[in-house]
């Protein structure tokens, strides 16, 4: 009797299967999924990057959610600002970009950490210089190369963009941008039509993503141009020239228009400060464009302009002093992001990551990035923004790591129980889009 009872306890094989590695779908739908689409669109675009990509993992459902175009637009207006640094030049033994989401923790920071490695985030780490926009990442190749790679680290996604012409000098503005009245993203680059010539104008092209071609929009500036942390504000680049005898205005380029223009300065601006625009910085800060302007050699101000486009607009945001001491020449600070505690993040020399408080009104180190040279940063938008739906037309190459992502994500889910939906294999290991979380 008690052999009979506990046969009849144990369950069957096929049962066993069944409840571990997934139930059959059952008239009760998972009531989540009852909920209205732009509901689970908002749930969704609050979680953290690295908890949405476990989330990808789960069931078909979910997948489905987060590939939806609607979605990772949404998602990317509310995805963090982080920091993406580049060594200079990028050190053999660490191939890779690094990636940091900074937040305030009281006197501490949360630092959540990403790498980008050619095997499956972005085509190749032999790159001269990278900017950002809306959600994709541009790297120019090295001289030898060239090319533009456009591309998404998050999703492992990138198109090659080909230079028009051979054997002509490029110049030193470029940049990725986006325009929200065509909802197209835009490469632009200057060039010099002829080398060997003894007038050096200076010539502008367009490369509209999705076209495969480029065009020509006429002359661009001469000056040396170097795009600052974050240049992209209402549709336009903004940098200063790096002339030698500097510069009263801020440069643009409207990528709506596809036209070059200028902002003017605070009022107060006076024309020997021209001198100090080598110096002085210019960027997005807090959804406003910022300019510094050094009082003397310890202290600079952070004008911020309230209303863009409006001169009389530009009011004084930040005050930094009791900077660190001078070593018998300037030294060079770009602010980056303020955080939730009211400290701002800056860049410091190209070789470090300082933090100002403005309560204490000090400097203190950080260690986010730990490098052994100088290093270029910029300001990147992590998002779901796949290039399937804003390069339609373009050859589309996905990253090896992201390849090997894709198998479990389609082929290998069981039944979901309660919901209807597809489990993820739960004897399915792999390396989510190939990089590490780091705390």
């Amino acid at each position: 009797m008690r052999g009979r009872k506990k046969a009849a306890m144990k369950p069957s094989s096929s049962s066993c299967r069944q409840g571990v590695l997934g139930h059959q779908p059952t008239a009760n739908r998972c009531k989540f999924f009852q909920l209205p689409r732009r509901t689970i669109f908002d749930i969704f675009s609050r979680l953290p990057i690295n908890t949405l990509f476990h989330c990808r993992c789960v069931c078909k459902r979910f997948l489905h959610f987060i590939s939806d175009p609607e979605f990772a637009r949404l998602q990317l207006l509310r995805s963090p600002l982080c920091i993406l640094i580049k060594t200079m030049p990028l050190q053999n033994a660490s191939k890779r970009l690094q990636l940091a989401q900074v937040e305030a923790n009281g006197a501490n920071f949360q630092v959540t950490k990403m790498n980008f490695t050619p095997k499956s985030n972005i085509p190749t780490c032999d790159i001269s210089h990278m900017n950002a926009c809306n959600g994709l990442l541009c790297l120019v190749g090295a001289e030898k190369d060239y090319s533009f790679y456009v591309c998404n680290p998050i999703l492992g996604e990138f198109i090659t963009i080909q230079p028009p012409y051979k054997g002509r000098h490029r110049g030193s503005l470029w940049g990725l941008g986006y325009s929200a009245v065509t909802n197209q993203y835009k490469v632009l680059q200057s060039y010099y039509p002829v080398i060997e010539s003894a007038d050096r104008y200076v010539m502008a092209e367009i490369y509209t993503i999705g076209t495969g071609s480029w065009r020509s929009i006429g002359n661009a500036p001469t000056d040396t141009v170097a795009l600052p942390f974050n240049a992209f504000l209402n549709g336009a680049l903004h940098w200063f020239p790096c002339t030698p005898n500097g510069s009263e205005f801020i440069h643009s380029f409207d990528f709506d228009a596809e036209q070059f223009g200028t902002l003017p300065p605070p009022d107060h601006f006076r024309e020997e400060d021209k001198k100090f625009t080598n110096y002085s910085r210019i960027g997005v800060l807090g959804g406003c464009l910022f300019i510094i302007y050094f009082t003397n050699s310890i202290r600079f101000d952070i004008w911020v302009m309230k209303e863009y486009g409006v001169r009389e607009s530009w009011t004084k945001q930040f005050v930094i002093e009791n900077l660190y001491p001078k070593q018998g020449s300037w030294e060079f600070y770009e602010p980056m992001v303020v955080l939730n505690n009211g400290e701002i993040l800056m860049l410091y020399n190209n070789d470090a990551v300082v933090c100002y408080n403005q309560k204490r009104k000090n400097l203190r180190g950080t260690k986010f990035f730990r490098t052994r040279s100088q290093f270029d940063a910029i300001a990147y938008t992590p998002c779901f923004v796949s290039l399937h739906n804003v390069a339609k037309g373009e050859q589309i190459s996905r990253m090896q790591g992201t390849r090997v992502y894709d198998k479990p994500c389609k082929e290998e889910f069981q039944d979901c129980a309660g919901c209807g939906a597809a489990l993820d294999n739960p004897g399915c290991s792999f390396q989510l889009l190939g990089f590490p979380m780091e705390l």
